[in-house]
Order: structure tokens, then sequence, then C-alpha cells
């Protein structure tokens, strides 16, 4: 899949909007819009993967359940705990190579993206702004980066329960000339048991005095769904994170 990026609403004033979603998702453009962003909005489009991916996984569970309930019932116990601990273990290893895949496809179509970017009308003119939920902040990290070698400078970041890094920000101090805003929450369950070594900005502040005085930080654990609804939390920043583009 290339890299598109679809309009959600055009304008010929105002700042210019790309907004990035996550592993195996697509911007929902009504959410998009009711977040009331004033000027262009724009949806990107990346290979993000989809959730037929887990199709392996979840036939590995499955196999290993066939043979484990029956020998649960059948008084082998250890035959059935062994039997599903095996698939359940299969499959998060095969979770964890395509979310490798795909954290790999975020960063070269980060690179893409930007060249993408430099096409729309009114890009070196208007404000720019970049909004990236999940691994799509991994994205927006990457294009920022290609972005800067173009001479095109971003004015506003927006983060939402991202994957990207928490770690060296300072290089990135003269790539965008507005806000860093991340939206967290140090419950994400999700974040939290993702295979990366790098803490990540979706769970914890970032901490970086070259940017202190255009850096906010948001803990909204209190404010997303609850944590047991680990969907729901992950992805609650949807329906409020048009307040922190306009503030």
């Amino acid at each position: 899949m290339t890299v598109r990026i679809d309009a959600i609403e055009e304008s010929s004033r105002g700042p210019i909007h790309l907004v990035v979603a996550g592993y195996r998702a697509r911007p929902n453009a009504d959410l998009i819009r009711s977040a009331g962003l004033s000027g262009s909005t724009y949806r990107v489009r990346w290979a993000a993967g989809s959730w037929a991916e887990s199709g392996a996984s979840v036939g590995v569970v499955a196999r290993g359940a066939r043979v484990a309930l029956p020998a649960i019932r059948g008084g082998r116990a250890l035959l059935g705990v062994g039997s599903l601990a095996g698939g359940i273990g299969t499959a998060a290893v095969i979770g964890a190579a395509n979310f490798r895949r795909r954290y790999y496809c975020a960063r070269r179509d980060g690179v893409r993206l930007a060249d993408k970017i430099l096409d729309l009308p009114g890009v070196g003119k208007r404000p720019l702004h970049l909004i990236g939920h999940s691994l799509g902040t991994v994205v927006i990290r990457s294009a920022l980066e290609k972005l800067a070698e173009r001479d095109c400078r971003v004015d506003d970041l927006l983060l939402m329960g991202g994957m990207t890094s928490r770690m060296n920000w300072n290089q990135h101090v003269d790539t965008f000339r507005g806000r860093l805003i991340n939206l967290y929450s140090p419950r994400d369950r999700i974040l939290n048991v993702a295979p990366v070594i790098d803490r990540v900005v979706g769970t914890g502040a970032i901490v970086c005095e070259e940017l202190r005085d255009r850096l906010m930080n948001h803990d909204l654990c209190r404010e997303l769904p609850n944590q047991f609804n680990f969907l729901g939390h992950h992805s609650g920043y949807w329906n409020r994170f048009g307040q922190y583009v306009m503030a």
C-alpha cells in the first residue's frame, strides 16, 4: 500500500491538519469532523495493517484449545494446560512479529508522507499541524525528520497515546515551530505490553529542557474510559483531542 492523504475538509485559509491513526486502524472521519478543527483537515492512510493479520495468531490459539479442552475434561490437566499455554505463547510470538513489521512500515511511510505533504495546497504558507495516535506518532516523527531536510517547518505536534519514544526530542528543537502536545495515560495497558524497548510517550511525560517553553504534557488517565477496557482506554483520545488542538 502506498501512503495516501484523503481530504476531510478543505479551505483556502487557516491551518492545515494531518491526522494519522495507529496499528491496524484508519482515522475515523466523523470523529475528526466532530473535533471542529478550522482550516483544512486531512487523514493519512499508511500501511498500518489489518485485523486479518491476526488470523494466524487466532488459528494457533484455536488449535491449542481443540487439544486442551478435551484433555482437561478427560482428566489430563497437564496435557491440556500445556497445549493451551503453548498455543497462547506461539500466538504472542506471531503477534509481536506482526507488530515489529508495522513499526518498520511506520518509519518508512513517514518518509513517504513527507513527500506527499509538500504537494498539499498552501503548505509553506499556512500553519501545518500533525496529529498522531498510537503507532501513528512514529509515522509523524519520521515525517518530521524528512520535512526538516526539505526546509518545510511544522507548527504544532499533537501526540495521543503515542508509541514513539520519549527519548531524544532535543534533536527536533528546530524541526517544528509550535507546541509539542503529549496526551498520555500511565495505565494504558496496550502500550504497557507493546514489544518495544524505549519508554513511549503514551505512558508518560516527555522531558526535554530545550523544548520546555513549548512542551505540554497532559495525563488523561482519569478522563479516558476505564483502564480495564483496554481498547476503549487506548483509543479514547479521539473523543477529546480537538480541545488541545484549539487551545
